[in-house]
């Protein structure tokens, strides 16, 4: 009788705890190689066909992001909960870059804090304000 006192507690604290966790699960689809499209109610075009455009790669399994503003290589972490992404210690290698989209693509990265993806595309947001709008690349 014990036992199965001790097994019933167990059993009520699981479920407790998992019913009162709103914990939506992390959009698996977010672990991917995304591509600009939209920056702060532009869409984006690259100027010349020699320029890049600016890329993201997620790791969704370490919490890294890497990819290219346009110019040059990035690096960094980011936190992800629910809708909630956070992109944080951004480093990037220092190839001068000429009047490109460098320098607004990584302060629109540094203020995001939620996100969407619909039809492979991969919305960031900050609160309500749509920033960037990437394409899924593979």
């Amino acid at each position: 009788m014990k036992s199965l006192n001790i097994v019933t507690f167990f059993i009520l604290t699981i479920f407790f705890v998992s019913c009162s966790s709103s914990n939506k699960a992390v959009d698996p689809l977010i672990n991917d190689i995304w591509i600009l499209e939209f920056i702060k109610g532009v869409d984006y075009n690259p100027k010349t066909q020699t320029d890049l455009r600016p890329t993201i790669e997620i790791h969704l399994k370490d919490n890294k992001v890497t990819g290219n503003t346009g110019c040059n290589n990035m690096n960094g972490s980011f936190t992800v909960e629910e809708d909630q992404i956070k992109f944080s210690d951004i480093i990037t290698t220092k190839k001068f870059c000429s009047d490109g989209i460098e320098q607004e693509f990584l302060i629109a990265l540094g203020m995001v804090n939620n996100y969407k993806i619909e039809k492979m595309k991969l919305h960031l947001y900050q609160d309500d304000e749509k920033l960037l709008i990437f394409q899924k690349v593979d």
